[in-house]
């Protein structure tokens, strides 16, 4: 049990240490007003993100693609997609 544990450790870490590049592929495609390519984006990170433990990342990232899904105000959309990248912020600052 201890090395799925040490596995699973380490693949959130990876996790971590990756999600600089995912937010620079989510501020571009916000920055580029690119709907789709954010809600993929969004539903890709939401399902890593829960996997390893990042539960309000997860959320966040969900939100986003359910605000593109139901085609929400573009203001609404940029003040999700914002509140993600604050999410992901902090991975880098622990």
């Amino acid at each position: 049990m201890a090395e799925i544990d040490a596995r699973l450790a380490a693949i959130a870490e990876r996790f971590a240490a990756q999600a600089g590049e995912a937010a620079a592929e989510i501020a571009a495609a916000l920055d580029r007003e690119d709907w789709a390519e954010l809600a993929r984006l969004g539903h890709s990170l939401a399902g890593r993100a829960g996997m390893f433990g990042y539960g309000a990342i997860g959320d966040a990232a969900r939100a986003v693609e359910e605000a593109v899904d139901a085609g929400l105000s573009s203001e609404k959309i940029v003040g999700l997609t914002q509140d993600l990248l604050a999410q992901m912020a902090k991975l880098n600052r622990a």
